[in-house]
């Protein structure tokens, strides 16, 4: 008796047709809940507890107006929010860093700006107290990089006025802050956006008010911790990396080597002659003093922030046995078992070709299957020079931050640019043998999969020596079991673009060759070489991070594999801490790809048919 499509959609089908659910079925939704569960179980029981308070900054319109655009941040002001969070992660109590995990999900700081003018300033941390003294030292931070910004225009202006004084007119130093003013100029020590203008008003530090030369303190007290935490100690690593000793003759040194010494002593000298011009200046900062910008101090946190195990549990079978309810409603409308079967009853040829795809991908090479371990870390060593050395990347333990996105990238590239050529390539065996047509994409993916498996023990060792030569221990977490449910959503996801890009390219021929081209740009549109968290444009007032989160799929994947094996990106010397993806984007990514695998495959069915006339 012939199958007839029922009109009223999927519920009809799964509650009504061919009546009861077989054995099969019912296993299957068993299989689906409980799988969701162990998927987001481990997330939901490890969240941990928190809690949250919030202080206030507030911004006078002298100081707020070349941070906004049209009541909307622009790029001063986020160039204000990444200094505010250095001077954060600058804290320390002793010689131990004040927020050594700043940054993970158990400790952050957020800046929102209100309609008010003002600055909120949310914090969380383990611990209420640890919570209060977050908020305040953020809120502290925020309020001294702002003034900061205004004291860099107002040491411009001195320096301005001292060239003219100094250079011009022979004149020397008449103050002992314009003999500091001078040092930091002529070391160096003191970098502007653009150069300052001769003044030949010959402003002096006397002749400001107090609010102007309290910005010029922060100002000269922020560049204070960024030379003495970041810039010398950058530096110093590269000369004892290059053995120089520079108090040794640096004649016999290379000329690179030299002037690092030189840098080295230019920079000391202009951090003393700082230091000595904000103790001249004599106005210490007091952030919750009410003045141009002041912090409001935070409240002390409540209860701790809910975590709501047991609902989540429930909502996760919930969308389990819902998932498995589509893929029984699909099954019963359109046979879907049965290909199954039918690509099962295959399996020998499914992994003949790919092992055959396996032998041919280095047949003739001396090193044969050691290429899956060498090829992506020479790839890795191309990025790691290019963006560590030449473009000066901040992030911590960069190799593993590359090495993750490239193997995941690789995975994603291979197998859809391999499945977008599989049933062309294959035109002869089509015409010769009857066999599922979708055994060729199916094994492009699987071929892919495969050398991406073979890669891990190479990846895990890097990760493994950068650790213990830059920690001096393994930093390892159990997040790492989080990593087949990983995988299951990404061939998923991979194996729906191969069955559509083999079905196009049949169709048309020039899609072979547009398919490079089309990977190339999605590359540069995923995060693979860079932290899509550095993105601070909107685009119609949404973030750009959070649309290419949404609309690229490979960006949410390769952010959860860093996030379970290498952590969240942070600046060195921050330490990434590994984690669990949040549940809701693992979800969004979850109906993505298979959305896509069902309309992939549904394309495919319906050119299949055709494929020996179009070939």
């Amino acid at each position: 008796m012939a199958r007839v499509a029922l009109p009223n959609g999927w519920a009809q089908a799964l509650t009504r047709q061919r009546g009861p659910l077989r054995t099969y079925q019912w296993l299957w939704l068993l299989v689906c809940t409980v799988g969701a569960l162990i998927a987001t179980a481990p997330r939901i029981l490890a969240q941990p507890v928190i809690f949250t308070t919030s202080a206030s900054v507030a911004v006078d319109a002298r100081h707020r107006g070349g941070l906004f655009s049209a009541n909307q941040p622009n790029a001063d002001y986020r160039a204000v929010e990444a200094i505010a969070y250095s001077l954060l992660r600058a804290l320390n109590d002793g010689a131990a860093p004040r927020y050594p995990t700043l940054g993970s999900p158990t400790l952050g700081a957020r800046y929102e700006p209100q309609p008010d003018g003002s600055i909120r300033v949310t914090a969380i941390a383990a611990t209420p107290a640890q919570a209060q003294r977050l908020a305040d030292d953020a809120a502290e931070a925020l309020a001294r990089s702002i003034r900061a910004a205004g004291g860099r225009e107002v040491f411009r202006v001195l320096t301005g006025s001292y060239l003219v004084n100094a250079l011009e007119r022979g004149g020397a130093a008449t103050t002992p802050f314009d003999a500091q003013l001078r040092t930091i100029f002529l070391n160096s020590a003191f970098p502007l956006s653009r150069p300052p203008d001769p003044d030949s008003c010959c402003i002096t530090l006397e002749q400001l008010d107090a609010e102007t030369r309290s910005d010029l303190a922060r100002a000269l007290e922020v560049r204070d911790v960024e030379l003495s935490t970041i810039d010398l100690p950058a530096l110093q690593a590269r000369i004892r990396s290059a053995g120089l000793n520079c108090r040794a003759e640096l004649a016999t040194r290379n000329e690179r080597a030299a002037a690092d010494c030189r840098t080295e002593a230019h920079l000391i000298t202009g951090l003393d002659a700082i230091r000595q011009a904000i103790q001249l200046i004599g106005l210490p900062f007091v952030p919750d003093v009410a003045s141009g910008v002041y912090r409001s101090a935070a409240a002390q946190p409540g209860a701790e922030v809910p975590r709501y195990t047991a609902p989540l549990l429930a909502l996760a079978a919930i969308v389990g046995l819902g998932f498995g309810g589509v893929g029984v409603a699909v099954d019963r409308s359109a046979g879907l078992m049965r290909k199954v079967r039918e690509l099962w009853a295959y399996r020998e040829l499914i992994i003949n070709l790919v092992l055959r795809d396996m032998r041919v991908r280095y047949k003739g090479s001396a090193l044969g299957y050691l290429w899956t371990q060498l090829a992506p870390l020479l790839l890795m060593l191309v990025f790691w020079f290019v963006f560590s050395r030449l473009l000066s990347s901040s992030i911590s333990m960069f190799p593993i931050f590359l090495i993750v996105g490239l193997l995941v990238w690789n995975f994603c590239n291979e197998a859809v640019v391999g499945g977008a050529r599989s049933v062309i390539d294959s035109a002869s065996l089509i015409k010769k043998v009857f066999f599922p047509r979708e055994v060729l994409p199916l094994v492009s993916v699987l071929s892919s999969l495969l050398n991406f498996l073979l890669s891990l023990p190479m990846m895990f060792l890097l990760m493994a020596l950068v650790q213990l030569s830059t920690l001096g221990r393994l930093n390892f977490a159990w997040t790492f079991a989080y990593l087949p449910v990983l995988l299951i959503m990404q061939t998923m996801l991979l194996t729906g673009l191969a069955l559509l890009m083999s079905a196009l390219a049949v169709r048309f021929r020039d899609f072979v060759h547009l398919i490079g081209i089309m990977m190339q740009f999605w590359f540069f549109l995923t995060p693979v070489v860079y932290s899509i968290d550095s993105f601070n444009s909107t685009v119609f007032g949404i973030p750009l991070a959070v649309i290419i989160r949404w609309l690229n799929p490979m960006a949410s994947l390769i952010e959860f594999y860093r996030e379970i094996l290498y952590g969240q990106a942070v600046a060195v010397p921050n330490i990434p801490t590994p984690g669990l993806p949040a549940l809701t984007s693992v979800l969004r990514v979850l109906v993505t790809s298979v959305s896509i695998l069902t309309i992939g495959y549904w394309f495919f069915q319906r050119r299949s048919g055709s494929f020996g006339e179009d070939i």
